[in-house]
């Protein structure tokens, strides 16, 4: 009789079985899987098209997804705050000298962290009277306690956008204005800290209003005096030279902080204006005077014209004409007023070549703004898409309006300039104080003519 089977030695090959088993299926799920990856190669070579994972288009990290929380325990979010907390290109010394630059680099860090966008923006707020303003290019149009309130908002406990985006973006611009300054600037402003830090938290859009403030009082810079250096750009063209960059980069740095007061000059143009005019190369200069008779005249082939437009085109210009080494200082070595190369020699002017067919089809095109209206005709009309109006000073159709017309005002102040002059030659007065009463009333002519 044959002996018992041993139960653990079928117990053994019943374990194998099933391990076989289940090793025959894992092999069919990786054929599977290998088959259907071949599948995908050869449908790409053939030309089929393969399904790729959605993205978001942004221009910088800090854009995408301006209203979500940043994830800073993943590698994204740790690069993301190590970006936009670091300092701007230009460290600041918190003076009115490098206030342009430190402004336009911030703005250009704030958008593209993305500070500025979305409700969870902390650029952008309401001031008193619920004006909505831009910090950055505003900071004077706020006052304190106005901003401080709204970042209330994200920046305490039980805030409506406490813990958010917008807390984030508060955290990040704070640290990168202070590691944006000099050692010195660094200590003034901690020691000002009281001025911007509430509960243990600074409040970055304070921060910032702070520094300007900080900066325009170093630099003396009331509303008043902005005002009175901006009507003396003549005598800052002859300081720098004829360098119009230095020129456009000193009128930038007090016109923006006159704006960021919540002001204006509303000649600003004007004083631009009389600041080019004053330009030491000549050939230069009467670029200049050309383009200002345009602008006067409301000239359609000049276009009205800002200050922004204005500095644009000039810097063009200035730019082309030191390529072609032809700016150059009326006393100075590098060329004489005419434009002339190095030797002193005049370089050779350029024959006109326009046809003269172009010119006599413009002077015919032109000739109606020479043509006044007849009696009981409008005095003003369109041509275009522009409108006209009859001027009696240019005796032409222009855009502005005669009451506007500087050319009258001129006339009127020469014309009251006159009349004292008159005055003083038809005085009937002997006496030895005639010459006192001759030179007052000189200088009341002049005053006439200045307040014009």
């Amino acid at each position: 009789m044959a002996d018992n089977p041993n139960p653990d030695v079928f117990q053994d090959a019943q374990e194998q079985v099933d391990a076989i088993a289940q090793l025959t299926q894992l092999v069919v799920q990786q054929t599977n899987t290998v088959n259907a990856l071949l599948a995908a190669l050869g449908n790409a070579q053939a030309g089929a098209p393969v399904a790729a994972s959605a993205s978001t288009f942004a221009l910088t990290p800090g854009k995408v997804g301006v209203e979500a929380v940043i994830d800073y325990s993943t590698k994204h979010g740790s690069s993301v705050y190590k970006e936009y907390k670091a300092a701007l290109p230009t460290v600041w010394d918190l003076k009115g000298k490098g206030l342009v630059v430190f402004i336009q680099e911030f703005l250009t860090r704030a958008q593209d962290a993305g500070w500025t966008q979305g409700t969870m923006q902390v650029t952008k707020f309401n001031n008193a009277d619920g004006t909505s303003i831009d910090l950055i290019n505003e900071y004077g149009k706020i006052d304190v306690e106005t901003l401080k309130t709204q970042c209330d908002v994200f920046l305490l406990p039980g805030g409506a956008n406490f813990q958010t985006r917008a807390t984030q973006n508060n955290k990040l611009m704070a640290e990168c204005l202070l590691s944006s300054v000099t050692a010195s600037a660094k200590q003034a402003l901690i020691a000002d800290r009281g001025q911007y830090t509430f509960d243990g938290t600074i409040y970055a859009p304070v921060l910032f209003k702070h520094m300007m403030k900080v900066a325009t009082l170093d630099n003396k810079a009331t509303s008043k005096w902005l005002r009175d250096q901006l009507k003396q750009m003549p005598a800052v063209m002859l300081e720098v030279k004829g360098n119009i960059d230095d020129f456009f980069n000193t009128f930038d740095k007090w016109h923006t902080q006159l704006i960021g007061r919540g002001e204006d000059l509303d000649d600003a143009l004007d004083c631009l204006w009389d600041g080019l005019k004053a330009a030491p190369c000549e050939k230069f200069s009467k670029w200049i005077q050309d383009k200002y008779d345009h602008h006067i005249e409301d000239d359609p082939t000049w276009g009205p014209i800002t200050v922004e437009e204005l500095t644009k085109r000039v810097k063009a210009k200035y730019n082309l004409m030191v390529t072609n080494k032809e700016y150059g200082n009326s006393k100075g070595d590098k060329s004489d007023k005419k434009g002339c190369d190095k030797g002193g020699k005049e370089k050779k002017k350029t024959k006109n070549t326009k046809a003269k067919g172009d010119k006599q089809r413009q002077k015919q095109e032109e000739s109606w703004k020479k043509t006044p209206p007849k009696d009981g005709e409008p005095t003003t009309k369109t041509v275009g898409d522009h409108t006209f109006n009859w001027c009696v000073h240019h005796m032409a159709w222009v855009w502005h309006k005669s009451e506007n017309c500087d050319l009258g005002k001129k006339r009127a102040a020469e014309q009251n300039h006159v009349s004292y002059a008159a005055a003083v030659n038809s005085s009937s007065i002997k006496t030895g104080a005639s010459s006192n009463f001759r030179a007052l009333m000189s200088t009341l002519a002049q005053a006439a003519l200045d307040e014009e």
